[in-house]
């Protein structure tokens, strides 16, 4: 987190400002990482007709180490997880073009009765 609210902020729970913390946040980094997961009406993830459950996890290229903000405690965590930044900035997906086909095949704006994202 770049931006932090102070104890007293947090104490008093507005949710507008909370809000504007956390899109200030948003608004200063670049995204390294999204996962999706798509759950059916009772919480059951897809298998496909497969033995397994499928989530989504998109690396992308944007983010650069070397020249971009970011919060310390964030990226020892991505790195202990095995998040590669080299690799990222050369094979990672390109999030404007990730966000044009998102936006392109529906999938902004509950055009397919999603129910909520987080």
């Amino acid at each position: 987190m770049i931006f932090k609210p102070s104890k007293q902020v947090i104490r008093e729970g507005n949710s507008v400002i909370n809000y504007q913390y956390m899109k200030s946040n948003v608004d200063m980094l670049q995204i390294i990482q999204l996962g999706l997961s798509i759950l059916d009406a009772w919480g059951n993830l897809p298998d496909f007709y497969s033995p397994f459950s499928y989530v989504w996890e998109f690396n992308f290229r944007d983010f650069d180490i070397n020249r971009d903000r970011y919060a310390s405690d964030s990226i020892e965590l991505l790195k202990r997880q095995g998040i590669n930044f080299e690799k990222n900035k050369e094979k990672g997906i390109d999030s404007k073009n990730f966000a044009k086909k998102f936006w392109d095949y529906g999938l902004v704006f509950n055009c397919y009765g999603l129910k909520s994202i987080t």
